[in-house]
C-alpha cells in the first residue's frame, strides 16, 4: 500500500490502512512533496482518483480543537488538505462534516468529501493499539513551560528555575516538559552544548491549536461590560500587571481590525483600578474577558507596553475561528513572530 521508500510518519500509513479495512477503498501513502511542511500524501482508489495532502494532529479531544487545528492549517495550506489524527468520536464527525473538514482517524472514522464522493463512517471504537511515536507532553503547566520559550527563547539555556518563575509552574514541571522537549527532538542540543529549536513554527503550531482547549478556559476570570465602546483604547499599565490580548492587542499592532471583545491578561487577578475607572459591569455575556496570565508578563521590543507577547496575541486570534482575525493573525506572525523564530537559532 506504501508507494515510497522514504520513511513516513507511522500515523500516515496507519490511518490509511484503517480507512480501507473500514470502507474496502484502497489507499497508498506517499512522502509529502519537498519543499512542504505536509505529513505525508494518501490517495484513495476513488473515480476518479483523489489525493490528499495530510496534515496531522495526533489527538483531537474536542470541537474546539479540532476547529483550531484546522484554522491553523488552513493558514499555512491554501489548498483543501486531508486531517489525519488518533480519534474522532462521533460528536467530532460531525463536526467534521460541519466544518466541512476531510478528516480519518486510527480505527476507520472517517469524514471525506471530495468532488462526487462523499463518505462518513462514525462510531467505531477506538483501536487499542497506541500509534503514537513521541513522549507524551500536552497538559496546562507544560503549555505554560512551552509559551515561555517561544517568547522568550533566550530561557531554553537558562537553568530550570528561571524558566519555572517566568512559566509560573514548579521547578520539576520545568524540568520534565524541557526533557520531554528534547526528546521529542522539538529542542536540540548545538555542537557547543547549547540547546535550540528544532523547529520553531511547528511547536508553535501544536502549541497554538492545543492553547484554546488545554489551557484557555482555565484562565478566565470573569467578563464584563462597559457603557463606552473605545473605554480601553487608552488604557495603561505602568507596572505591567496586566495587557490586552486578542483582537484588542491586535488593533492595537496593526490598526486594522475594530475589536468585538477586548481581551486582558492579567498578573495580580481582575485590576480593580481599570473596573472603577472605565465603570465596567459583570455580565457573563460581556464583550470584556479577564484571563490570569499563563506566564510572567513584560514589554515586548517594537510593540506598546500594555500588549502580552505576539505568540499570545496570535493564539487568540487563532482560536477566534473569525475569518478577518485569522487574516490579523497573518500579519501579526510575519510582522512579529517570525522575528522570534530568528533570534531563537
Amino acid at each position: 500500500m506504501t508507494s515510497s521508500s522514504v520513511e513516513l510518519d507511522p500515523l500516515v500509513e496507519a490511518a490509511a490502512h484503517a480507512f480501507s479495512a473500514a470502507s474496502g477503498i484502497d489507499t497508498s501513502v506517499d512522502a509529502p512533496p519537498p519543499g512542504t511542511d505536509y505529513h505525508g500524501i494518501i490517495e484513495f482508489d476513488l473515480n476518479p482518483r483523489i489525493s490528499s495532502p495530510v496534515v496531522v494532529a495526533r489527538s483531537i479531544d474536542r470541537q474546539e480543537r479540532l476547529a483550531a487545528v484546522t484554522a491553523t492549517a488552513r493558514m499555512h495550506h491554501e489548498k483543501r488538505f486531508l486531517l489525519v489524527t488518533s480519534y474522532l468520536t462521533p460528536s467530532l464527525i460531525d463536526a467534521c462534516r460541519t466544518l466541512e473538514i476531510t478528516a480519518i482517524d486510527l480505527s476507520g472514522n472517517a469524514f471525506l468529501r471530495e468532488q462526487k464522493n462523499l463518505i462518513l463512517i462514525s462510531g467505531r471504537p477506538r483501536a487499542t493499539e497506541d500509534h503514537r511515536s513521541r513522549p507524551g507532553l500536552w497538559s496546562k503547566r507544560s503549555l505554560q513551560v512551552i509559551l515561555a520559550l517561544l517568547v522568550r527563547p533566550a530561557l531554553i539555556n537558562q537553568g530550570r528555575r528561571d524558566i519555572a518563575g517566568f512559566a509560573r509552574v514548579s521547578t520539576g514541571t520545568a524540568q520534565t516538559t524541557v526533557q520531554t522537549l528534547l526528546q521529542r527532538r522539538d529542542l536540540i542540543h548545538r555542537s557547543d552544548g547549547s540547546m535550540a529549536f528544532a523547529n520553531y513554527e511547528r511547536l508553535l503550531d501544536e502549541w497554538v491549536t492545543l492553547y484554546p482547549s488545554l489551557l484557555r478556559q482555565s484562565l478566565q476570570l470573569g467578563r464584563y461590560r462597559a457603557a463606552e465602546p473605545n473605554w480601553w483604547a487608552e488604557m495603561t499599565s505602568a507596572d505591567s500587571d496586566w495587557m490586552f490580548g486578542g483582537e484588542s492587542a491586535a488593533a492595537l499592532i496593526t490598526h486594522y481590525l475594530k475589536p468585538e471583545v477586548v481581551t486582558i491578561y492579567s498578573q495580580k487577578g481582575i485590576p480593580k483600578e481599570m473596573i472603577t475607572r472605565a465603570r465596567l459591569r459583570p455580565d457573563a455575556t460581556g464583550n470584556i474577558e479577564f484571563l490570569t496570565a499563563p506566564v510572567m508578563l513584560g514589554p515586548t521590543s517594537g510593540l506598546m507596553d500594555n500588549i502580552v507577547y505576539p505568540a499570545l496575541v496570535y493564539a487568540d486570534l487563532v482560536a477566534s475561528g473569525d475569518s478577518r482575525n485569522l487574516e490579523t493573525a497573518r500579519m501579526i506572525r510575519d510582522q512579529y513572530i517570525k522575528h522570534a523564530n530568528q533570534a531563537a537559532r
